[in-house]
């Protein structure tokens, strides 16, 4: 990190583009007014927001301090605009390609090309998002659930270059649009107050599944056909006849809730696509 300071700026550069993802993350959260390009952020000030300023600059010194075992301070900072840039360091770079698909909610990162260190990086970046790795067949699969989140991926794609690689993140931009705007209509309040109320009237069914309301079609299935081949009754025919019939009953009721649940997940689709 380095740090310039003229009476109109602070100019504060970068070579580690995780943490340049991560303060251009903070200005977007709390700041109002800055724009912000491929490898630039720019901060304008606004009287409003010398208490958060205050804050972030108190987070650039430390890292700094943190980076290069010295002290900076910033003088007359509460008029000046803040300059974050990103600038690649002079090394070597790894290329590697990532394909990528979406599927309903998920965004599938064929990581065939890369290794563990990246895959623990985009791991690392998808935060607490719900995420399963496929280790024979080399996929990440990213569950996303709430619209904001797709501000995270928006960066993620926007830069080439991730630590010490050159990255090209391949994918149909009108496959990615149409992905965003599926996420979006789902976080709509026309679309959680319609399902929500249909989900409160399943609930027994969710329940029989061992599911809860939340979870997709791709997770009750994957229940459904594990408690199915559970309770089919063709594996317990040597059990006594009581056993049998409680786990044939068993068995039909996941049938019938796995059919309830069909419709609703349908209904669902159709909303997203009218």
């Amino acid at each position: 990190m380095n740090i310039t300071q003229t009476l109109e700026s602070i100019t504060i550069t970068i070579d580690d583009d995780s943490l340049f993802l991560s303060l251009a993350d903070k200005i977007k959260e709390n700041f109002t007014n800055s724009i912000k390009s491929r490898d630039k952020v720019i901060l304008f000030y606004n009287e409003n927001e010398l208490v958060q300023r205050k804050y972030f600059l108190k987070l650039i010194g430390k890292i700094y301090e943190k980076t290069s075992n010295d002290k900076i301070d910033f003088l007359f900072t509460h008029h000046k605009n803040i300059k974050l840039v990103y600038k690649k360091a002079n090394s070597v770079q790894i290329l590697i390609n990532i394909n990528i698909k979406f599927d309903k909610n998920h965004i599938i990162f064929d990581l065939s090309k890369s290794d563990d260190i990246f895959n623990k990086y985009l791991i690392k970046c998808v935060g607490t998002m719900k995420y399963e790795f496929f280790k024979n067949e080399n996929l990440l699969s990213v569950s996303v659930d709430k619209a904001e989140k797709l501000d995270i991926f928006d960066s993620l794609f926007s830069f080439k270059e991730h630590i010490k690689y050159a990255v090209n993140f391949n994918f149909d931009d009108g496959e990615y649009e149409s992905f965003k705007k599926r996420i979006r209509i789902q976080n709509s309040k026309n679309y959680v107050r319609r399902f929500s109320m249909l989900a409160s009237l399943l609930e027994e069914h969710f329940e029989t599944l061992g599911c809860n309301a939340n979870d997709d079609f791709e997770t009750v299935r994957a229940k459904y056909l594990n408690l199915t081949k559970m309770y089919h009754p063709d594996r317990h025919l040597q059990k006594t006849i009581e056993i049998q019939k409680n786990y044939t009953d068993k068995f039909q009721k996941i049938g019938l809730a796995y059919e309830a649940l069909k419709p609703y997940f349908r209904e669902q689709d159709n909303f997203i696509s009218a």
